[in-house]
């Protein structure tokens, strides 16, 4: 049996599940590039950004920046990845003209890490000065708070 494409326990909304319950039985990776249905910002040679579908309260913004390979860990990538990830990012925060960001990138195991889907992706937020709810990322195993 082929390893999970997605970690159900990590959903923040019912809806959130039963998309990706759905698309677990149909075999199909939502950041695969062949199967992205979201509108894509922009694009390097790796990777390609999109505004996150299920946004984290409190963030002004919430891309993702997502390789078009499927990998599940960093290290998967070749090292000249690196690069394009900082200058996607200083990309994002001109664009939003943040004063404040935050990035979380969750690699590996989705049982340990707190992640939701098994293609390496990372969380580039941009913060209010004054949010509503403070913005919080799981990255760790699934376990009493």
């Amino acid at each position: 049996m082929p390893e999970a494409l997605y970690h159900l326990e990590a959903a923040r909304s019912d809806d959130q599940r039963a998309y990706m319950e759905d698309l677990e039985e149909r075999g199909i990776c939502v950041f695969c590039p062949e199967h992205q249905r979201a509108e894509i910002d922009f694009e390097t040679d790796s990777f390609y950004v999109t505004h996150n579908a299920w946004p984290y309260r409190g963030t002004r913004e919430h891309w993702l920046i997502v390789p078009k390979e499927h990998v599940r860990a960093f290290d998967e990538l070749p090292d000249e990845s690196g690069a394009e990830l900082w200058a996607i990012r200083r990309r994002l925060k001109e664009r939003a003209a943040a004063e404040a960001t935050a990035t979380v990138e969750r690699s590996g195991d989705m049982r340990y890490n707190g992640g939701s889907v098994a293609h390496l992706h990372i969380h580039f937020v941009v913060l209010e000065p004054s949010p509503a709810k403070t913005v919080r990322f799981r990255v760790s195993a699934w376990g009493p708070e």
